[in-house]
């Protein structure tokens, strides 16, 4: 007889989950030594806030690699910016960046600065006021305002940029991930906010929607050249990566997200596309087009969306992804997010 039931439910169910698809465990790719296994840390604070020590005891006791820790946006920030505004967080419970890489030391988990780019969810009243006299903000066909920003406004990018040098050059972060370096999902937002419309125009000769999907894309490449550019001239050794739509080509007009050619171009030392559904198929044709060719594979991290856009992935759901990653040769995976659920997942998914 068992002495603990809990280890006896938990060796059942791996049994279950080992013939994921019907191929045994014997069957499946192992996990390479350099797989990358990540998880996206959405709040800033920690799985446990005030207690960043027993988040990476956590992260590492399941096997986990890197984690990107979301400090801040054009909006907050929630480490000692001199960029940006800090955040009600930092102000209160202090630096979470510094917490965070104190307490990653001696576990060998990388820690990435997450920052959000083009978009600005958390503004207040206040910012969203002074956002808008600096014309930052896309507009909606009907002149209403987006919580997306715009991708060409210069000074909106210089700023952007400045933090992240900051970042680079003041916190010995092993990498930094940028997230929402898009464009409105609406090509018409575009159309419809004047600023935008007045650059296109002074700057494309002969204008067209095929013009201007790829204007827009390359202004979504200049910006991350720029980025790189910095980061990699304070040490080259820092990761410059990237959250990415996952559906290639449709977002290279949908988002000016042309992540292939920035890998071709390498603009960007690793993409993180949000392979986010519940649809086994769907997931295998987003990583069939990210696996190819080989190279590509090599520098792409397949996001899986274990609770995102109302998701609640079975750790069945997320073992056969993380597997179906590894079989393609991708570099490896990252799971949104960090939280209970998640931390129920683990165990069955992410050790090799």
């Amino acid at each position: 007889m068992l002495e603990n039931p809990a280890i006896f439910a938990a060796a059942v169910f791996l049994a279950c989950i080992s013939s994921v698809n019907g191929a045994s465990a014997s069957s499946r790719p192992a996990a390479g030594a350099g797989e990358i296994r990540a998880v996206w840390e959405q709040s800033g604070k920690g799985l446990y806030p005030g207690d960043w020590p027993r988040t990476f005891r956590m992260l590492k006791a399941n096997g986990v690699t890197d984690i990107f820790v979301n400090v801040g946006g054009i909006e907050f920030a929630h480490y000692a910016s001199r960029i940006l505004p800090r955040s009600m967080t930092a102000r209160t419970i202090g630096d979470q960046l510094t917490a965070c890489l104190a307490a990653s030391r001696g576990t060998g988990i990388r820690v990435h600065a997450w920052l959000f780019c083009f978009n600005a969810t958390r503004a207040t009243p206040e910012q969203r006021s002074a956002f808008a006299k600096k014309g930052w903000y896309l507009k909606d066909p009907a002149g209403g305002t987006l919580t997306y920003l715009d991708p060409s406004n210069p000074d909106l990018r210089w700023t952007l940029l400045k933090a992240v040098d900051e970042l680079a050059r003041t916190y010995p972060v092993a990498g930094i991930h940028l997230d929402f370096v898009r464009w409105y999902e609406r090509l018409a937002v575009a159309e419809a906010t004047p600023a935008v419309v007045k650059r296109f125009r002074s700057e494309v000769k002969t204008p067209s929607i095929r013009a201007l999907c790829g204007w827009r894309a390359r202004k979504v490449a200049t910006f991350l050249s720029a980025a790189r550019t910095r980061i990699k001239a304070v040490n080259p050794s820092i990761w410059f990566t990237v959250a990415v739509l996952g559906k290639y080509p449709s977002c290279v007009d949908s988002v000016g997200q042309d992540w292939k050619s920035w890998l071709d171009a390498g603009l960007v030392d690793y993409i993180v596309p949000m392979n986010y559904t519940d649809d086994s198929s769907k997931y295998a044709s987003f990583i069939a087009v990210q696996a190819h060719p080989k190279a590509h594979a090599r520098r792409t991290i397949s996001g899986i969306g274990v609770t995102a856009n109302n998701l609640h992935l079975s750790a069945r759901q997320v073992r056969w992804q993380v597997l179906s990653a590894r079989k393609a040769g991708l570099a490896g995976v990252a799971f949104f997010d960090l939280d209970a659920e998640l931390i129920k997942t683990l165990p069955f998914v992410v050790r090799p």
